[in-house]
């Protein structure tokens, strides 16, 4: 038999057309993969956060200042620190604050929560 019976119209062998199709369903399936590890949910608002205070904070749990702002931070844009141990914060339309107390342990200064919107333990 000849070589002739390989050959498609357009001039490629059924092997090259087979490979080239295969190479593309490759491609599209690593970008697909791609884009679905990388998905991020979409934030509820650029100006508040997007999750509740009460998922991230804890009333009675005590921290350090640097770990406080780094959680508040990762889920609140626009955070307002007020010097009186206040933290206003905006989810779902409203006002939310969390009231902090000072401690100084040991000669470092952390934050206890006392109250998240104005519910306390």
């Amino acid at each position: 038999m000849s070589n002739r019976g390989l050959w498609l119209e357009g001039g490629t062998t059924f092997p090259d057309r087979t490979s080239r199709v295969l190479a593309v369903c490759f491609a599209a399936a690593w970008v697909l993969l791609i884009a679905a590890r990388n998905w991020q949910p979409p934030v509820t608002s650029r100006l508040g956060c997007s999750t509740d205070p009460w998922d991230f904070l804890r009333i009675g749990e005590t921290v350090e200042p640097s770990s406080l702002a780094f959680l508040v931070e990762a889920h609140c844009a626009n955070a307002k620190y007020s010097s009186d141990g206040w933290i206003e914060l905006s989810y779902g339309g409203g006002r939310v604050d969390v009231e902090l107390r000072r401690l100084d342990i040991a000669g470092a200064t952390y934050f206890q929560v006392v109250s998240i919107g104005g519910v306390t333990s």
